[in-house]
């Protein structure tokens, strides 16, 4: 791993102790705020949740912030922009986003938050504008968030709690195996 990592981890982890008992409110309101603005990676945040809280609090931290900031960002991008986003693509692409298969949306979303290859604010924002129901986005994104919380959040305490590097490459080679996955799934069903 780069060294980069490594010092962005303990650098958060530092942080985050500094604010004793409050750190697990501290550390939620973070991934609330990277999930709506990702201004740091949520590796990163994962990694020192699950170091610092262990596996279920980090887990848990990582989770529910990242789907609470996700339904803000939600929420922010339907008042704000889906009306202007509407007429610009009928206008622009003569598209009825309106008319559009919203059924697809929730393994849509599903697949992107499990594969994090598509910017978080991107699926916020895309589910916000082309009108999925908030409830078909946040039971897709609640579940499309778990197994990227979990590995990243184990992947933390592999690395630096127990400095386990057999389960470090388990868990890379998982992330990798399921990008794989996805990928390749990805391009059948595309196509």
């Amino acid at each position: 791993m780069d060294i980069q990592i490594f010092n962005s981890l303990y650098l958060m982890s530092g942080y985050l102790k500094e604010f004793g008992f409050l750190a697990p409110f501290v550390a939620f309101g973070l991934f609330v705020l990277q999930a709506a603005l990702p201004v740091f990676p949520y590796i990163i945040l994962a990694a020192a949740g699950g170091l610092l809280f262990g596996f279920k609090m980090g887990f848990l931290l990582s989770w529910a912030g990242a789907l609470v900031g996700a339904s803000l960002a939600y929420w922010a991008c339907r008042y704000a922009a889906a009306d202007w986003t509407k007429r610009f693509i009928k206008k622009r692409f003569n598209y009825d986003i309106d008319k559009m298969d919203i059924g697809l949306a929730f393994w849509s979303i599903l697949i992107a938050r499990i594969i994090p290859v598509v910017p978080t604010p991107a699926i916020n924002a895309a589910a916000a504008v082309t009108g999925v129901s908030f409830w078909n986005f946040f039971f897709s994104s609640a579940l499309g968030k778990i197994p990227t919380a979990i590995l990243y959040t184990g992947l933390g305490i592999s690395i630096f709690k127990y400095q386990d590097i057999k389960l470090t490459l388990v868990i890379i080679g998982l992330i990798l195996i399921l990008a794989a996955f996805g990928y390749y799934g990805r391009r059948k069903y595309v196509h």
